[in-house]
């Protein structure tokens, strides 16, 4: 990360990856997910091996395509959102299967974790919150929501806070699971969200990312935009780290902008 060299590639997949998460414990791991269901463990410790550590596949169905969203709780497990409308919780000792969660009626396209709860987004419009001691559900947001069903893309939970991005551009904001706001971030979906203190990013489907401060307190939240930056393509994924803004883009570019 000091000079933005590529250190390394990690093959194996035969199918597109679709989320990437990151294990920091005494042996850092690299966890992969792709479209086909393929869940693959790669190490990160020096010197590199060209083989995953550990690899292993949902149970095959032609009804439903495989991973979208992956997460880590930092307990043990990981967690996938699936094709088939579930959401699963893998031990990383030993890559067994130990609980699956239902409820959405879609596929689920989102996964975030905090303060000891899972959050899952769907494409059925709903987030279900889920125990990270038990797996037992917690709560429903959004399912009381009037009208079409709008698809949520991203999640991004920060202690109290949540946030929702949706198919239509809209970004809906939750503070201790109360409907707080909803901001028409995009003209179109909104494929990516970022949040650094009261700084807020948005990246979509109509090539730009928007950056918003928030502000407020638990009886209502203001989003006051500040600018914008202009894309090539699609904003595919972001994420804010040590000042620095990293923007994956549809045309296979990442661009890396300074907030200093």
């Amino acid at each position: 990360m000091q000079d933005f060299t590529l250190v390394y590639q990690f093959r194996g997949h035969e199918h597109r990856v679709m989320a990437v998460v990151f294990v920091d414990e005494e042996q850092p791991l690299c966890i992969s997910g792709d479209i086909g269901g393929g869940i693959f463990v790669w190490g990160i410790s020096i010197p590199l091996g060209q083989e995953p550590l550990k690899k292993w596949f949902e149970q095959k169905d032609w009804r439903y395509s495989g991973i979208h969203a992956l997460a880590i709780s930092g307990t043990g497990y990981l967690y996938t959102g699936s094709g088939d409308k579930s959401i699963k919780a893998w031990s990383l000792q030993d890559c067994t299967l130990s609980c699956t969660m239902n409820g959405h009626k879609s596929v689920v396209s989102a996964l975030a974790v905090s303060d000891g709860v899972l959050y899952s987004g769907s494409w059925d419009g709903t987030i279900r919150l889920w125990s990270l001691n038990d797996h037992s559900p917690l709560t429903v947001l959004g399912e009381d929501t009037p009208g079409n069903v709008i698809s949520v893309l991203s999640l991004k939970a920060d202690h109290h806070m949540l946030l929702a991005a949706h198919e239509d551009g809209c970004l809906k904001i939750w503070r201790n699971d109360v409907f707080m706001k909803s901001i028409q971030a995009h003209d179109g979906a909104v494929f990516a969200v970022a949040m650094e203190g009261k700084w807020l990013f948005t990246g979509g489907w109509d090539k730009s990312v928007n950056v918003q401060e928030i502000s407020g307190d638990d009886l209502q939240i203001e989003a006051l935009p500040v600018g914008s930056i202009a894309s090539d393509s699609a904003v595919t994924a972001l994420l804010y780290w040590q000042g620095k803004l990293f923007v994956g883009c549809a045309d296979r570019i990442i661009k890396v902008y300074s907030g200093q």
